[in-house]
C-alpha cells in the first residue's frame, strides 16, 4: 500500500475532515489495479460505526467529484480497523494501553513467539510490556515485534 501517490490536496482534505469529526486516521493508502483505489481506515474513541464510515465516504466522495480529481474513475473505501485492529506505530501502541493485545515476535521472548495479554507499557518506540494471564510482565523490544494487534476473545 502506497500513500505517496495520494494528491496532497486530497490528503489534506481527508485529514481536515477527520479532525473536525474527531476521527483518527488509522490508515490512508492506495492499491494498484484498474483506476485509482483509495482506502481510508478510521477509528474514534469508543469505536466507529458503519453509518459514520458511510457518511465520511459521502463527504470525501462529494469533494473529490467537485474537484474533478479522478476523471477516469476511482474507488473509495472507508472502513474501521476492525475488532483486531493492527498496531503498527507508537501512536497505535499508546492507544492500545490497558487493552488486550497479541504480539508475534521475530525471535522468541521467554520461549514464546506469540504473547497475549494486557499492554501495560509502551515507551516511545523502544519496547513494550505485556502482562500475561498469569500476571507476568513480558518486555518485548519493538524491533522484535513482527506483528501486533488487538486481541479479541470470544
Amino acid at each position: 500500500m502506497d500513500s505517496s501517490i495520494i494528491p496532497k490536496e486530497l490528503s489534506e482534505y481527508i485529514h481536515k475532515e477527520a479532525e473536525s469529526s474527531e476521527y483518527e486516521i488509522v490508515g490512508l493508502s492506495t492499491r494498484g489495479g484498474r483506476g485509482f483505489f483509495l482506502e481510508i481506515v478510521l477509528d474514534k474513541k469508543g469505536g466507529i460505526t458503519l453509518d459514520e464510515c458511510t457518511a465520511f465516504n459521502k463527504r470525501i466522495r462529494s469533494w473529490m467529484d467537485e474537484q474533478k480529481m479522478f476523471e477516469g474513475g476511482y474507488t473509495l473505501e472507508v472502513c474501521s480497523p476492525g475488532l483486531d485492529r493492527p498496531l503498527r506505530n507508537d501512536n497505535d501502541f499508546l492507544w492500545a494501553l490497558d487493552k488486550q493485545v497479541q504480539v508475534k515476535t521475530h525471535e522468541p521472548v521467554n520461549g514464546k513467539s506469540a504473547v497475549i495479554g494486557k499492554l501495560v507499557k509502551a515507551d516511545g518506540g523502544q519496547d513494550i510490556t505485556i502482562e500475561d494471564e498469569d500476571g507476568n510482565e513480558i518486555r518485548i523490544e519493538r524491533t522484535n515485534v513482527a506483528k501486533a494487534k488487538l486481541w479479541v476473545s470470544i
